[in-house]
């Protein structure tokens, strides 16, 4: 196949540009109703571009998409990557199926646990002591689930976490595949990864049956861009499509779609050559990094660790906690000081996603603000920084199935200690739940997530944003 060929694109410039007097939607007529003030944000090209495309173009862009990464199958998402998991929860089990899954999984996959109405088995990620972060479960750790639980119907991981680093996902596949059992990865962060032939190596290549990648993380989509990837002969692409179905809006935005075209049609033309170019960049505010007293960042070595079976260097882990400050107070001083806006930060760090799209001066930037920060820090944080409980204080039972709690009679309980949640409550970013529905509630679990409130971690999916109180099972 062409990879130059852009058959959205192509569609949508044809639509656009034919001439033709619509009654039908969208009601804006191709930007012709958009007042001023919306236009001077929103520009009326871009509304011209929205239209309802001719349907044979999605499929010969998605069969281009799957040729450029050697899959079985590409499906294209414009609801994004959290619809796109529901999708390929659903395609895997359904109700009082189990499922082997990441405890360090995005809140997307605990949602699609609740639709599809699966039982977890969940699997607990290696804990990186040093870094105080939790990487993927190896290959060791799946194998010893499987011989535990051996009615589970499928597997779950995320690889890459938001940090970077990767489970061993050739391994986790052949122990998979062993027992007939599919592989489904949370592959969000690493819609980059087939286009370059160093590791992190993708998913699908790897040997996963179900791949999730966002397309506007590390990439060129729009946000809500999203594809699901199918390899190998366990998994019917009609499967995917016909759930897909049931999740998915009816009026596919063909901005999300277009510029799923042609990113693709860039990367895989040229990105080999943008992504050793990132490379480098981040190699070098590495090392700058690196010298600054008082600064850590993580490197290579972090494959030494635990559970990190690969490391995408494009996510720049710069540790602060040394200058008396959180991540979460430089953070706000690095958008304060300097307009700079980092992908996350957490009590000890500030985390950037580098793309192919950074500038050399931005980074220069970066650093420059970094040793500012260095060599004057800010008063440091009085607010006393959240105490990440023992591990096994954070692996909560797991009482009722998730789907059973949401749908419960609930109540808000000011003292939840004992009780069985019915919400998830996820620190975000990552979006990684410390409560799920279903789990029983402890002491050290709640004062951990109450201080980091307090501290500034942001909670967007609790019910109380304060945490005052917590959504539980009425009588549980």
């Amino acid at each position: 196949m062409d990879q130059s060929a852009t058959p959205i694109l192509d569609a949508i410039t044809r639509i656009r540009d034919e001439g033709i007097q619509s009654f039908a939607l969208p009601g804006h007529r191709f930007g012709r109703g958009v007042d001023d003030r919306t236009a001077a944000v929103l520009p009326r090209e871009a509304y011209g571009a929205d239209v309802m495309m001719a349907k044979s173009a999605v499929p010969d862009s998605e069969g281009l998409y799957a040729e450029a990464l050697g899959a079985r199958a590409a499906i294209f998402s414009t609801c994004g990557s959290t619809t796109s998991i529901h999708t390929a929860v659903l395609t895997l089990i359904g109700p009082g199926d189990k499922v082997l899954v990441d405890r360090n999984v995005h809140k997307s996959v605990v949602a699609g646990l609740i639709i599809a109405g699966g039982v977890p088995v969940w699997l607990a990620p290696s804990w990186d002591h040093e870094n105080q972060i939790a990487h993927p479960a190896t290959r060791d750790m799946v194998a010893a689930a499987l011989e535990r639980d051996p009615d589970v119907k499928a597997v779950i991981m995320i690889t890459p976490t938001e940090y970077g680093t990767g489970a061993d996902v050739a391994g986790i596949a052949e122990l998979s595949h062993a027992r007939g059992l599919p592989l489904l990865v949370d592959e969000a962060w690493g819609g980059h990864f087939g286009f370059h032939p160093d590791p992190p190596t993708e998913a699908i290549a790897a040997g996963a049956d179900l791949a999730v990648q966002s397309l506007h993380k590390a990439g060129g989509g729009l946000c809500q861009a999203s594809v699901i990837l199918i390899g190998g002969d366990l998994i019917d692409p009609v499967d995917v499509r016909l759930r897909l179905d049931l999740m998915t809006t009816t009026s596919p935005a063909a901005l999300l779609f277009g510029s799923i075209d042609g990113w693709r049609r860039q990367f895989a033309l040229d990105g080999e050559r943008l992504i050793d170019k990132a490379l480098v960049r981040a190699e070098s505010v590495r090392g700058r990094l690196d010298k600054i007293a008082d600064i850590t960042v993580i490197d290579e070595a972090i494959h030494q660790t635990e559970g990190v079976a690969e490391w995408d260097p494009l996510k720049l882990s710069v540790d602060v906690s040394a200058l008396g400050v959180t991540g979460y107070s430089a953070e706000k001083w690095l958008l304060d000081q300097g307009r700079i806006a980092v992908q996350l930060s957490d009590a000890r760090r500030v985390l950037l996603s580098m793309t192919y799209a950074d500038e050399d001066g931005d980074l220069d930037a970066f650093v420059d603000l970094i040793e500012r920060l260095a060599s004057d820090p800010p008063t440091p944080d009085t607010e006393a920084l959240p105490v990440l409980p023992p591990l096994g204080q954070l692996e909560l039972e797991q009482v009722l199935a998730p789907r059973d709690a949401f749908f419960s009679s609930t109540e808000q309980a000011t003292d939840p200690v004992g009780r069985i949640a019915a919400e998830m409550v996820s620190p975000y970013p990552p979006g990684v739940p410390t409560i799920l529905p279903g789990e029983r509630i402890n002491a050290a679990v709640t004062e951990y997530l109450r201080a980091g409130r307090r501290a500034g971690m942001t909670i967007p999916d609790a019910s109380d944003p304060s945490l005052d109180t917590f959504r539980v099972v009425r009588n549980g």
